[in-house]
């Protein structure tokens, strides 16, 4: 038997996951003028293909990871993470997901 089995606890990657999706959740409810907020929604756009400036050929700066917060996000819940910012606007149908 495993430790998990034994403590009724599930395992440490899906309770990372839950509260991954958890803080986004938060984050996009909050106040549009709080400093949270006004960071996630740009990263949200970028993901939905609009650029930050008018730079059509934007790399990322070499040496950055290539999964990021946001993308991990998108795999957890199943979604882009446009879409996850909308579902997430509704608390009752974000906590389903």
């Amino acid at each position: 038997m495993t430790l998990m089995s034994q403590t009724q606890q599930q395992s440490i990657c899906n309770r990372i996951q839950d509260r991954r999706i958890s803080i986004f959740g938060h984050v996009r409810r909050l106040q549009g003028s709080v400093p949270a907020h006004e960071a996630l929604r740009p990263v949200v756009n970028t993901r939905a293909g609009h650029r930050p400036d008018d730079r059509l050929k934007w790399k990322r700066p070499r040496g950055r990871p290539r999964q990021t917060w946001i993308r991990q996000l998108e795999i957890d819940v199943g979604l882009t993470a446009d879409a996850a910012w909308d579902m997430a606007g509704n608390r009752d149908v974000w906590r389903v997901q």
